[in-house]
């Protein structure tokens, strides 16, 4: 039974420790839209936790190395029943999370105490998908329950091996073993999911660095120093990506993406798009009774019919419809419009997408998700490039949230030699994670996104569109 268990243990420690490493790593490369998402999760109609509002990066990061940490140690068998334990806790959490995601009537309501105590009915807002793995793979709430429900199943025989002394530090075979078995376990999920290679290199650092103090300390508590390896491991390549931008793009704005392609419907495509119908709930204002009965089925039934057996007839068990308020229903896939809400609107509120996309010229674009608090320290890197793009007849544009009269006082004070344009706050976070970023688009493609930090010089830019 115990060697059973062993194998048990041996599969579930490669397979959870490698998940949990990739899994914070996705993450981690955004952590700036895994804040947006646990924003969500903590508006008043969600979960109602408004005062982590001000915490969301702090409490992403911490989420995205915590998660790193301990499937390295799962991996290595460091401190196993308080990783097990911590592991356990963060797969109870997160499985109850996604059931309550899952489970969110998006036409319901409920009660909260708003800030002058009173108590008030506002209506539910359903986080559509957890954010687990990104925008890499955007997984339903229920895809997502189901997946921590089989994690926690892999994490059983863990716990069992765990608290019966079974998991220690590896010995060099073991760890020899383990860490092949993870690295091909992350290559596959890598290459053939994520279509990035640097899971890979991600995880053997990360494995480098606890061997490394493993080997090298007699420290009673060098597991400790173990885990302080991959802090600073995990924690460098998440620095690099809040200041610069992450490492790997996966929204519709990435490089190398068609704009004008993803703002295009199904039927533009000529592709099939996804089916829906409508839930409709039937009731019964005297017995209280009801159901709920998608339209076409109600159409191609015709449950209206009064000719039905008497006392089966459905209009007789459910005399009233409430087709008001019916829900929405996907019941089948297909190609869904990747971008939505891209506008670029000048003072006149004229519409200069399609213009601006379908040019020819380089075109610049300064964004900037939120104009009122952007840091203006690299201002006059922009202004350089705004006078180069003048003098080589590209054409550059700020595109920010404010308004035209928020624009004239921001050009007038930084004197910037660029017009700007309004778009929806929601799509410039999704355009570029920094505020402010830089974007170049050529044909409506993505050429190329910069963080402000990192403004090319005119000169740097001029050689970038010469080797085009």
């Amino acid at each position: 039974m115990l060697k059973v268990l062993d194998g048990l243990t041996w599969l579930s420690r490669m397979l959870v420790g490698a998940l949990f490493v990739v899994s914070g790593l996705i993450k981690s490369n955004d952590a700036i839209g895994f804040t947006y998402k646990l924003e969500e999760y903590f508006e008043p109609g969600a979960m109602n936790l408004e005062f982590l509002l001000p915490w969301g990066l702090e409490l992403a990061v911490f989420v995205c190395i915590a998660e790193i940490l301990l499937g390295i140690a799962i991996l290595v068998g460091a401190l196993p029943r308080l990783t097990v334990i911590l592991t356990t806790v963060m797969m109870v959490f997160f499985t109850w999370l996604t059931w309550y995601t899952a489970t969110c009537d998006p036409f319901g309501s409920k009660e909260i105490v708003d800030a002058s105590g009173e108590v008030v009915v506002i209506a539910n807002q359903c986080v559509l998908e957890c954010g687990c793995f990104g925008n890499a793979i955007p997984l339903t709430a229920y895809q997502s329950f189901l997946k921590d429900v089989v994690l926690l199943i892999f994490v059983a025989p863990i716990f069992l091996s765990a608290f019966l002394g079974r998991i220690t530090l590896n010995t060099p075979r073991q760890s020899l073993f383990l860490y092949a078995g993870a690295l091909m376990v992350t290559y596959l999920f890598a290459e053939g999911v994520l279509e990035w290679g640097f899971p890979v290199l991600y995880l053997a650092l990360n494995l480098i660095a606890a061997e490394a103090v493993k080997r090298r300390s007699t420290h009673v508590q060098k597991e400790w120093f173990m885990a302080m390896s991959v802090v600073v491991v995990s924690g460098f390549v998440q620095y690099w990506t809040l200041v610069h931008l992450p490492l790997k793009d996966y929204r519709p704005y990435a490089e190398g993406e068609s704009i004008i392609e993803n703002r295009m419907t199904a039927e533009e495509l000529g592709k099939e798009g996804p089916k829906f119908d409508k839930e409709i709930r039937f009731f019964n204002a005297e017995t209280g009774a009801e159901t709920w009965v998608m339209q076409s089925r109600y159409m191609e039934e015709k449950l209206w019919d009064k000719n039905a057996e008497p006392g089966k007839a459905f209009n007789e068990a459910y005399p009233e419809g409430d087709w008001d308020n019916g829900r929405e229903v996907k019941i089948k896939d297909g190609y869904e419009q990747r971008i939505m809400d891209f506008q670029m609107l000048d003072a006149q509120a004229n519409d200069l997408t399609d213009e601006i996309l379908a040019s020819d010229k380089p075109v610049l674009l300064h964004v900037s998700k939120d104009l009122s608090v952007m840091s203006t320290s690299w201002q006059s890197d922009f202004n350089a490039l705004g006078i180069a793009a003048a003098e080589a007849g590209w054409d550059m544009y700020g595109l920010t949230n404010a308004t035209a009269e928020e624009h004239d006082l921001y050009t007038s004070r930084h004197e910037t030699p660029y017009p700007f344009l309004t778009c929806d706050q929601t799509e410039l976070k999704i355009v570029v994670r920094a505020n402010p970023g830089l974007v170049l688009i050529q044909d409506g493609v993505v050429i190329e996104k910069w963080a402000g930090r990192d403004v090319p010089s005119p000169d740097e830019m001029l050689e970038l569109l010469g080797s085009r």
